[in-house]
């Protein structure tokens, strides 16, 4: 599973404090952070993006993702907001010089579509000049195991997104999919009775996904046809879909 989780861990909380005043002396570091994370419970981007160094880089174990500068660090804040991530710190936090570390639980509507209501995570912060330099999510193992199976299986289809939902483009060779009776050219409208048009963005490809061999129902129009049908299909593994 390639989710960024930003105190996430794609990030994610609220604490409390007040902002860093602009025209003082870099405010401690533990002051930035607990800002930082209360304008990321609330979904001010803006204000976390005025935090961040512009050669900050974060990086996220054990997934392996690193991200370089504000730019591509911004990008995966604004996906993490829709998902209204919160957290509970659940150790004392440490500051050594620019350094701060702490634990903490962090839930998301995302994990909880899955049936995951939290995960734990360690976090380590460099804060220099008042501005967050480096950002280190060590999500723990078996928590990001669990993640894992959650989003281990799929239905076995490429797909483009239009109005009415997610059209098929092409299904695997071994797709359950098209053993249901699903062909290209059919356009998925809502996932388990949930509407498309209820959905956020990767929303759909999250509820279509779950653990391997578990049954997911899809309501789908087939090309050319008037009404929609419910197609119930069995996950495979993500990883033995042939293309």
């Amino acid at each position: 599973m390639r989710k960024v989780l930003i105190v996430l861990i794609s990030v994610i909380f609220m604490v409390g404090c007040a902002r860093v005043p602009a025209t003082q002396a870099p405010a401690k570091p533990e002051l930035v952070i607990d800002t930082f994370l209360q304008a990321l419970s609330r979904g001010d981007v803006d204000t976390c993006i005025s935090l961040l160094a512009d050669d900050v880089v974060f990086r996220q174990e054990p997934s392996g993702i690193k991200l370089e500068g504000k730019a591509p660090f911004e990008e995966s804040l604004r996906r993490v907001t829709t998902w209204h991530p919160q957290y509970s710190i659940v150790s004392p936090i440490k500051v050594n010089g620019d350094k701060v570390a702490f634990s903490a639980k962090l839930s998301e509507d995302d994990f909880k579509i899955l049936g995951l209501e939290y995960v734990n995570a360690d976090f380590e912060i460099q804060v220099w000049e008042g501005k967050i330099k480096s950002w280190v999510t060590i999500v723990n193992q078996a928590d990001w195991k669990r993640l894992t199976e959650l989003t281990a299986g799929g239905i076995g289809v490429k797909i483009e997104f239009v109005e009415q939902g997610m059209r098929i483009k092409e299904l695997a060779g071994n797709s359950p999919a098209y053993e249901a009776g699903i062909r290209s050219g059919d356009v998925i409208t809502a996932v388990n009775g949930v509407s498309y048009s209820q959905m956020r963005e990767g929303e759909m490809q999250l509820r279509i996904q779950g653990p391997v061999g578990t049954k997911v129902k899809l309501t789908v129009t087939h090309e050319g046809a008037p009404t929609p049908v419910d197609i119930e299909v069995t996950r495979v593994s993500l990883e033995q879909l042939r293309y």
